[in-house]
């Protein structure tokens, strides 16, 4: 019996006499014959109570240990969806489980006046778009007339006139020095007659000048052809001069300027509109008309629900556990007993190949759970639950004693074990340990009794 167990029998004697000593005293005032002859009453001595602990034998088996989280059927595709200006609600028109498809328009902000600019930018587009169809329309005419009278010049010049001056100029020139031989010819016959050398005379002049009107005709065919050779290439350079005109035009500098304009326009209205990114389901929407909002705040969310997996929120110290291709078992919440085998198909960044995009951690820090039978096969919808247990460790055939026996002291792992009429103390050295068993390496013995705390 411990000391303490010695003190609460201490304390419960004296009061027992406490209590029974004015009993004595009122027996002897009322009778001394019966005294006499009774003898003093004895006082009763109480049981005392021994505390006792549970006992547990240390046994042989299996020890595994477990980790066991929920998930929930989630769609393969899901995407928050949000307005990228600030501004009031003018219009939703999504509610939430709403089926939309891809481009149908979900909210809208109010942008009466951003609208009305857009109105009147596309009005000065086809404006400045017919004004600019008909200036290319004359800078076509004017290359075609320019093409045109470089043709004709092209076409006018030409060496024959040049050749049949040269021609001319050297027949003159030999009639002149033919002239000249006869007329030397009659000076030297002294008996031709002066009318005579006369008439030798007038050849030589006249050859003169048919001499020198070919020297002209052929200098002014020199002169033509060369002037035309000017006008040729003054009129290349003005068709080109047109050329680079109409290209100018068809550029459309006014008209790509307006239309910038208006794509500027139609993107501000684009970020005061969201629309469906695909075909989908609305999962949830926070956003009614008339309220304020502010740009890049998640407003909605849609998903496709044509594709589930199953995904699951775990701690750190829990996917610390895990690898990608963890075998696991999945038990359906409103299909109980039913074990569904799969795997761990993507941990988030640290612990596994997803979340990491190019460098920049994904938001994303999800677990998705692959199942050899889809939730869709199943029959789940968005949100079902499933019950997950993956075996992190399992040692067959050894001893083990449940948590509640082992006693931890700064570090120490010891136990109590009952030996004859004692108690004794053992250090123990721990293995695996689940909720319900820990492994037992050393230490201790099969069928030894083990006294709890």
């Amino acid at each position: 019996m411990n000391q303490r167990s010695l003190s609460s029998l201490f304390l419960l004697l004296i009061i027992v006499g406490l209590v029974s000593l004015p009993l004595g005293c009122s027996s002897g005032s009322s009778g001394s014959s019966s005294s006499s002859q009774s003898g003093p009453t004895p006082t009763p001595i109480p049981t005392s109570i021994v505390p006792t602990n549970p006992t547990y034998q240390v046994q042989r088996g299996d020890v595994v240990r477990l980790l066991q989280f929920s998930g929930r059927a989630a769609p393969v595709r899901e995407e928050e969806l949000f307005f990228r200006a600030n501004g009031y609600v003018e219009t939703v028109y999504a509610r939430r489980n709403d089926s939309v498809k891809e481009g149908d328009l979900l909210a809208e902000l109010e942008v009466t006046d951003l609208k009305n600019q857009i109105s009147q930018v596309e009005a000065e587009l086809v404006a400045v778009q017919m004004n600019n169809d008909r200036q290319v329309a004359e800078a076509m005419a004017n290359v075609r007339a320019r093409e045109l009278a470089l043709a004709k010049l092209q076409a006018s010049m030409s060496d024959t006139q040049i050749l049949s001056a040269r021609i001319n100029l050297e027949r003159a020139q030999e009639a002149l020095a033919d002239a000249q031989v006869e007329y030397q010819e009659a000076l030297d016959r002294p008996w031709e007659k002066e009318e005579v050398r006369e008439r030798y005379a007038e050849a030589v002049r006249n050859a003169q000048w048919n001499l020198q009107i070919a020297q002209s005709q052929y200098n002014d065919a020199l002169n033509a052809n060369e002037r035309l050779s000017y006008d040729i290439e003054l009129a290349q350079q003005d068709l080109d001069l047109a050329r680079m005109r109409q290209a100018e035009i068809e550029a459309g500098v006014d008209v790509t300027r307006t239309l910038l304009s208006l794509q500027r326009l139609q993107a501000q209205l684009a970020d005061a509109r969201i629309v469906a990114p695909f075909d989908g389901v609305i999962l949830s929407t926070s956003v009614i008309a008339g309220s304020q909002v502010q740009g890049y705040k998640t407003v909605m969310s849609i998903a496709d629900p044509t594709e589930l997996e199953i995904m699951a929120d775990l701690e750190d110290a829990e996917m610390s556990e895990l690898t990608e291709g963890t075998v696991l078992v999945a038990e359906v919440v409103n299909r109980p007993g039913d074990q569904i085998p799969g795997f761990i198909r993507r941990l988030p960044y640290p612990y596994g190949g997803g979340g990491k995009i190019e460098g920049m951690q994904d938001e994303d820090t999800s677990t998705r759970i692959e199942l050899e039978q889809s939730p869709i096969e199943l029959g789940m919808a968005v949100g079902d639950r499933v019950r997950i247990t993956i075996e992190l460790e399992r040692s067959t055939d050894t001893l083990w004693l449940p948590p509640q026996a082992v006693r931890t002291f700064e570090g120490r792992n010891f136990v109590v074990i009952q030996e004859g009429g004692g108690q004794r103390r053992l250090d123990v050295t721990i293995g695996i340990r689940s909720d319900e068993r820990l492994e037992i390496l050393d230490g201790l013995s099969e069928g030894q009794i083990v006294i709890a705390p």
